[in-house]
């Protein structure tokens, strides 16, 4: 889903060159906070990245929404998003007006910041991180050969490769935790797609080379770590949703077919995922989460002609917010929008849906969700 958009705020490109210097300790403008935002949690804000189809239908726009208003950054897509100390970080993609041309970027409070290799088109970055005023971001690139890819990560702007030509990989998610970097994704090995993550740069497999599997979003608890994902055991693309808690798997239940687990969340005690799960192998998907293992569908059980995924998931004050795209299958030949059916980016709150953009030619999805306490 990445696309390609025009910079609304600014064509000046700022490179940061030095890995260890902080870019918190850099002058940054401050915020973006729409005036009109309503709380959509009292006494809180919920920030959700994104993009959305521009009125020309031609353009995807980078941005973010403050408790639904929206906030541009640029043509692009924006892939996930944090609020540390009032300032808001965003990572994805900036394009030209070709919708072809552009790098992978953060922005700080609508500040761009490119990446080392981040002008290489098969580059992509999946997560962002915040720690003591460093940004770390995950993703993929190119190892020059026609299918390779690299798994990787950014810190302030500097790029670390996780593996080499010899092995095809991709990172999902990162995180850090008592000064260690973890990166959720997988590898190939064996003709295998293997779940994994690395710790400083050390790889670990999250099960063996029988079944396949991916492993997406992370969150920590104490010196524990909770790693959301899928595995397919009998590699009959038959998805199971799951998560790992240190390296060992929890298998969720699905409705149907297969689910899998993108996003997890963790307060207190309750472990809380987002993703989807299949009816059976001819309907579409049904936006879900699980607590504390038990599945919630979310989005309508009329599977054959509605689809939802959800990516992440944010907790706070027993409030859900859950974040995706949805459309309905439009099955009138005749329809204008057939060929092109809207999606709409959209947030669920305890189960209730609310489109970001509703213009009928929409096509966007939200991709990461913070809650500012």
């Amino acid at each position: 889903m990445k696309k390609i958009y025009l910079p609304m705020f600014s064509l000046i490109v700022i490179v940061i060159s030095c890995e260890d210097d902080s870019v918190a300790e850099q002058n940054q403008a401050q915020p973006n906070i729409p005036e009109s935002a309503e709380p959509i949690i009292e006494g809180k804000r919920v920030y959700i990245s994104g993009f959305y189809q521009d009125s020309s239908m031609t353009q995807m726009v980078a941005c973010y929404w403050v408790d639904g208003a929206r906030v541009d950054l640029e043509w692009g897509a924006a892939e996930d998003i944090v609020v540390d100390n009032g300032d808001v970080y965003v990572v994805g993609q900036w394009f030209d007006s070709t919708g072809w041309n552009g790098e992978a970027c953060y922005w700080i409070n609508g500040t761009r910041y490119d990446l080392e290799g981040g002008a290489d088109p098969d580059t992509e970055v999946t997560g962002l991180a915040v720690n003591n005023g460093d940004v770390y971001i995950s993703g993929v690139r190119s190892d020059g050969s026609v299918f390779g890819t690299n798994a990787c990560y950014w810190k302030n702007g500097s790029r670390t490769d996780l593996t080499n030509a010899s092995v095809d990989a991709m990172a999902n998610s990162i995180g850090v935790n008592n000064g260690d970097v973890y990166v959720t994704g997988w590898r190939i090995k064996n003709h295998a797609s293997i779940a994994c993550y690395w710790k400083n740069g050390n790889i670990n497999n999250l099960h063996d080379t029988h079944s396949f599997g991916d492993a997406y979003d992370i969150a920590f608890k104490g010196n524990d770590f909770y790693i959301s994902g899928e595995i397919d055991p009998q590699n009959t693309d038959s998805w199971n949703a799951c998560y790992w808690k240190n390296g060992n798997k929890v298998n969720l239940p699905r409705s149907g077919y297969g689910a899998t687990a993108f996003g997890v969340f963790l307060d207190g005690n309750d472990i809380y995922l987002a993703g989807y799960t299949t009816g059976s192998l001819f309907t579409f998907d049904i936006g879900c989460k699980w607590t504390n293992g038990n599945l919630h569908e979310l989005s309508s059980p009329v599977s054959d002609t509605q689809q939802t995924w959800l990516y992440d998931i944010a907790v706070a004050d027993n409030v859900k917010i859950t974040v995706g795209f949805y459309y309905t299958v439009i099955i009138d030949y005749n329809d204008p929008l057939y060929y092109d059916s809207p999606i709409f980016p959209c947030y669920y709150r305890n189960g209730q849906r609310v489109n970001l953009e509703d213009a009928e030619w929409q096509l966007g999805e939200a991709t990461g969700v913070f809650i500012e306490k």
